[in-house]
């Protein structure tokens, strides 16, 4: 079963493509979510770096950082970078997300294309002070048949959803930091 407040923030990312200024999901109130007590149910910030016009298929990645015991960790800085729907490397589809205070990190972004040999992918990293460094790139298949890539990285299942009329790819990734 969906969750109604998941759709509400579909139906109103929809209403922005439409108008052509985006809507972010801090300030949607998501049912469900766990939070400390007297703080207000919101989901992660959506830092979108997808605008109306893009080539590529639209994406939305979220995921959360932890540290080994699983506790969310607030604060952390998470780096991504990647090509565009065409495959050039340009500084508009890379950008630091902030994590909130259940560790979650979300962004919209379009499947990158790769135009070398190997998977498309997202570069993330994180380098925050008291932790290990973090990199790795997020492989992304049209056809989900990773046996073909042999590089270094995690493989992402994106799962199809349409919002109007509009095909958005979803995916997750979390992060387990590792102290100094």
């Amino acid at each position: 079963m969906v969750n109604k407040g998941f759709m509400r923030a579909l139906a109103l990312a929809f209403a922005g493509l439409l108008t052509h200024s985006p809507i972010f999901a801090s300030d949607l109130v998501i049912a469900g979510v766990d939070t400390t007590p007297g703080e207000s149910p919101k989901k992660a910030r959506l830092i979108d770096l997808w605008q109306p016009g893009d080539s590529g298929q639209r994406m939305n990645l979220r995921g959360r950082v932890t540290g080994p015991d699983g506790a969310p960790l607030a604060g952390i800085e998470v780096s991504v970078r990647q090509p565009d729907g065409d495959g050039d490397w340009n500084q508009r589809y890379s950008a630091t997300l902030k994590t909130d205070a259940q560790g979650r990190y979300q962004f919209g972004s379009v499947v990158p294309k790769s135009l070398y040999c190997g998977a498309p992918a997202v570069s993330v990293s994180v380098y925050q002070n008291g932790w290990e460094y973090f990199d790795t790139d997020l492989v992304f298949s049209e056809n989900h048949d990773m046996s073909s890539y042999y590089g270094d990285g995690e493989q992402v299942f994106l799962e199809e959803s349409t919002v109007g009329d509009e095909t958005i790819m979803f995916g997750r990734y979390d992060i387990t930091l590792s102290p100094e």
